[in-house]
């Protein structure tokens, strides 16, 4: 009886182990079609489906190369997750290459539309366009620090997809800001912030749960997000603020 406990105590573990990276790989899996879904519905009807509505024309080229950029990044996301589920390592770390060269043309054609948008007053419901400024700025500061600590991890598979994972949670907001739904503008930031923050803590929880442990890198990128937004009202109702932003473009 020792002797068979002794045994069967590691297979047990180990089917533990693969029980647990089983719900991992379709969690992941999961996010991979929600993102591209929820961004889908946010941009169909001025981006995606343009044609078949009656917004008005994109205001200029960078708008649409954003759009191309933001579309290949989401496109990857899905596809990475993909080839982890389907356990084509060797091609995800390849792949891994093109996506820091898009990671980067995100950064720099992210930072460029939304000073683009605040040059010719674009903003949302609730916001001047000096306060809405910080919003896409401030996803692009959080993304450099989200994405540069998952290729520090790169070699940390845990730590690597949970922060990817923030990583799309973070660019969630623009996406729900434009949800074509009567209630978006009424709930303005508690909407387009809030809810990413809270499914951010709500993954926090059930993978704590589910490890029976925290993963330090994904609360600490989970916890900038959360605090990120209520940092960002506060900043952008001061007067250093307004004049910040009117300098940018003075």
């Amino acid at each position: 009886m020792a002797t068979n406990f002794a045994t069967d105590f590691p297979t047990t573990e180990l089917e533990a182990r693969r029980a647990r990276l089983s719900f991992e790989h379709r969690f992941f899996l999961a996010v991979a079609v929600l993102f591209p879904l929820v961004n889908i519905i946010g941009f169909a009807p001025s981006y995606y489906f343009k044609t078949l509505t009656t917004a008005p024309p994109l205001p200029s080229l960078l708008v649409h190369v954003h759009g191309l950029v933001m579309t290949a990044w989401i496109i990857l996301i899905s596809v990475q997750a993909t080839l982890i589920s389907a356990k084509k390592i060797k091609l995800h770390m390849t792949l891994g290459i093109l996506g820091c060269v898009i990671a980067a043309a995100v950064v720099v054609v992210g930072a460029m539309t939304g000073y683009a948008m605040f040059a010719r007053g674009s903003t949302f419901p609730g916001y001047t366009p000096a306060e809405f400024f910080i919003i896409p700025m401030g996803d692009i500061v959080k993304f450099i620090i989200i994405f540069g600590a998952a290729i520090y991890y790169r070699k940390n598979a845990a730590n690597h997809k949970r922060l990817i994972l923030v990583s799309v949670l973070n660019f969630m907001p623009s996406s729900l800001a434009r949800f074509p739904f009567a209630f978006v503008p009424e709930l303005g930031a508690i909407w387009f912030i809030g809810v990413p923050a809270l499914l951010g803590v709500i993954f926090l929880a059930v993978d704590t749960y589910r490890n029976g442990k925290m993963n330090r890198a994904f609360a600490a990128a989970i916890a900038l997000i959360v605090v990120a937004g209520p940092i960002e009202s506060m900043i952008t109702k001061t007067e250093a603020w307004t004049r910040f932003a009117a300098w940018t473009i003075s």
